[in-house]
């Protein structure tokens, strides 16, 4: 009996196997879809997927970063990096030679060449280019004889390359000549490694680069740099060059590539691990058995390098600058002085070792250079400036003591005749100091002799002078710091030892000569100089800076072994040069106002040479100065070198003359930041005794 419930039931039947059959029809597309894309894979894309599925290593192409900015004290660039676009080209193991040929023509009908481009071009170059565009072993064929035949084919080439001639070479067309000059550039590059062909693209060039790189495998566009230097270059800045041939394996060890560009010298040499970006890398699959590149690669960004922060103050360097052209232009025509072409400054902080200023001008050709690297690398006999440390040996190994009074008339011993630059009687050693006695000094240098060997004399008082600074490296953050030169004396020979006492021996640089000074003015704590304040992270901003990531602190090297009576003994020593009543100095550095206080000492040392055009023999002088100021609280250090000054006309007031406008220019900045200090440009001072001292 039907009951009212079977319709019902015979409805959802009904349903089950349209459900299942939907299902099936389901699975059935799935699984033509997997069937459809493993045959995908096996039959368009398997031969790169078994490719890539051997692949197991990794090259990687790099691209040079922009290098870290340079900026002064008060964060003013004077470093930095103007963009460009360079057109590179980055080729692979299995890249062929009718690869690079098509693109080199190419390029060349499109964006033409540059002079500096062909120059490059060498005779070799040319054959190559030629053979090239030959039937290869047609020419083997015509020109190598029976023996070049059996050579290998490096040799085979080699001798093919040899019967090249000149008038072959001359029938390459101007259009050869371009298609050459891309070509040779794309050749010279190693694998996996970008090398520029042409820098400097302009926008037209960049447009049409850009719509075709998809036909030009390995071209490319890359952001590039060059250094620019918006307050003039210094040779304290450094240069940046492709790696030097001498310096490839080391560079390479360190993960450059071969034509990357690196500091050669200078400050971008010394912190070229900072200043350096962090490359971006393409990473190339590659297979191991055939050499096949796999896919297009990885890109990975880089980054520009670290700014660093200077303790030079831009402004004080451009006022030194000036100062030390206008002095040399100054003296120069006191007398005809046609040798005397050069000057150097150092201002330092004593007691932090921050180099606030280092100037240097060579006149030649009748102009200026900067010669910056000449306050660290040449040396000369710096005179009685080093006159402090002589009287401090003196004091500290007992041959004089505070306030021994010393008769200064000619000395004379062995034979020898040695003399003050005036006769000054009875004086003490605050009066030696600031009269400039050389006869104090050689009775100090005379008792320092015992019954050792000679030698040792000199190697105990040099060690002395070296816990100043002088004939030792400074320990400045700067590459191949020049230490000075130690004179050689005749065998038992003590004359010389005299000279040494008064600085006209042994030779010195201006940087040792200042970190001298703020020595004796930190009492007697020897400070390391420095020309990097901090080191930054890019800024993200134009305005901002980057995140502090390490200051430098000021680091003493060592502390004298001089009791700090004696330190002070010759820091009043210093006062009364500039400031007593018969000081070599005295007269020029009076004025609170302008000089602040300040202590030092100057130094002449008489050299006898021949005139490099003359060939006459003259006298020179070397003439020094050396102070800090303000004498209660030194706060800046300072060192002046005049190499070869005639001594006659007053042209050797030079010394003084650049100090006291440095100070000036100095605590002129300080006051007044942001403006520009005016300089002392008085008239010559009329000569007083005191100026021919030493």
């Amino acid at each position: 009996m039907v009951t009212k419930a079977d319709p019902e039931k015979k409805r959802k039947k009904s349903q089950v196997p349209f459900r299942l059959n939907v299902l099936f029809l389901v699975v059935f597309f799935l699984f033509s879809v997997l069937i459809l894309r493993l045959g995908v894979l096996q039959i368009v894309n398997g031969e790169e997927k078994r490719l890539e599925s051997e692949a197991v290593e990794e090259v990687i192409a790099r691209k040079e970063a922009p290098r870290g900015k340079l900026l002064d004290s008060n964060f003013r660039e004077v470093v930095g990096n103007e963009p460009f676009f360079s057109l590179t080209y980055t080729k692979t193991v299995d890249t062929k030679a009718k690869d690079t040929m098509r693109i080199a023509e190419w390029l060349a009908d499109r964006l033409g060449v540059t002079e500096d481009q062909i120059k490059k071009i060498t005779v070799r170059d040319k054959k190559d280019y030629f053979i090239a565009k030959q039937d290869v072993t047609k020419m083997i064929d015509e020109r190598l004889n029976k023996k070049e035949k059996k050579l290998s084919d490096k040799d085979q080439y080699i001798a093919l390359v040899n019967k090249i001639t000149e008038e072959e070479i001359n029938s390459l067309s101007d259009k050869d000549i371009k298609i050459l000059a891309y070509k040779r550039a794309m050749d010279t590059g190693y694998a996996y490694s970008a090398q520029r062909i042409k820098t400097n693209l302009n926008n037209e060039e960049v447009s049409v680069i850009s719509e075709n790189l998809g036909d030009l495998p390995g071209v490319d566009i890359m952001a590039d740099s060059k250094r620019i230097y918006p307050f003039g270059g210094s040779t304290i800045f450094g240069q940046v060059k492709q790696i030097p041939k001498s310096k490839t394996d080391y560079f390479m060890s360190m993960g450059y590539d071969r034509s990357d560009q690196v500091g050669i010298s200078g400050l971008e040499d010394q912190y070229e691990n900072v200043l350096r970006g962090t490359k971006e890398k393409s990473v190339y699959l590659t297979n191991p058995k055939t050499g096949a590149t796999i896919g297009e690669p990885k890109t990975i960004p880089g980054q520009r390098g670290k700014d660093i922060v200077l303790t030079l103050d831009m402004e004080l360097q451009f006022q030194l600058e000036k100062i030390l052209e206008e002095e040399i232009l100054r003296a120069k025509p006191l007398g005809g002085n046609d040798l005397l072409d050069s000057a150097y400054i150092v201002m330092m902080n004593p007691k932090t070792g921050e180099i606030k200023g280092i100037a240097g001008k060579k006149y030649e050709n009748g102009e200026f250079r900067n010669d910056a690297y000449g306050a660290l690398f040449d040396a000369y006999e710096m005179g009685s400036t080093v006159k402090g440390a002589t009287v401090l040996t003196g004091l500290q190994q007992g041959l004089i003591h505070m306030g021994e009074v010393i008769v200064d008339k000619p000395f004379t011993k062995n034979k020898m005749n040695k003399s003050s630059w005036r006769t000054m009687g009875p004086i003490t050693d605050l009066q030696a100091l600031m009269m400039s006695s050389n006869v104090y000094m050689f009775n100090i240098m005379d008792r320092m002799i015992g019954p050792e060997h000679w030698t040792q004399t000199y190697a105990k008082a040099r060690y002395s002078f070296n816990q100043y600074g002088l004939g030792v490296k400074t320990g400045i953050d700067f590459p191949n710091e020049a230490v000075g030169y130690e004179g050689k004396p005749p065998e038992g020979e003590s004359g010389t030892l005299y000279d040494l006492g008064i600085g006209q021996f042994d030779t010195y640089t201006t940087m040792q000569l200042v970190q001298y000074v703020s020595t004796i003015a930190n009492d007697g704590y020897r400070v390391k100089p420095h020309l990097v304040r901090e080191i930054r992270e890019p800024a993200t901003d134009a305005e901002g800076h980057g995140k502090l990531l390490k200051r430098f602190e000021p680091e003493i090297l060592n502390k004298i072994d001089v009791e700090q009576k004696y330190i002070e003994r010759v820091q009043d020593g210093f006062w009364q040069v500039m400031h007593g009543a018969r000081g070599t100095a005295k007269g020029y550095f009076d004025d609170p106002a302008k000089y602040h206080n300040p202590a030092g000492k100057t130094g002449t040392a008489q050299r006898i040479i021949r005139h490099p055009r003359t060939g006459n023999i003259v006298e020179k002088h070397n003439l020094t100065l050396v102070g800090y100021a303000p004498f209660e609280n030194p706060e800046i250090a300072f060192a002046v070198v005049v190499p070869e000054g005639t001594p006659q006309n007053g042209n050797q007031k030079i010394n003084k003359y650049i100090g006291q406008r440095a100070l000036e220019a100095y605590w002129n900045l300080k006051e007044k930041y942001g403006e520009n200090a005016s300089a002392v440009n008085g008239n010559l001072e009329k000569d007083n005794e005191e100026d021919s001292a030493e």
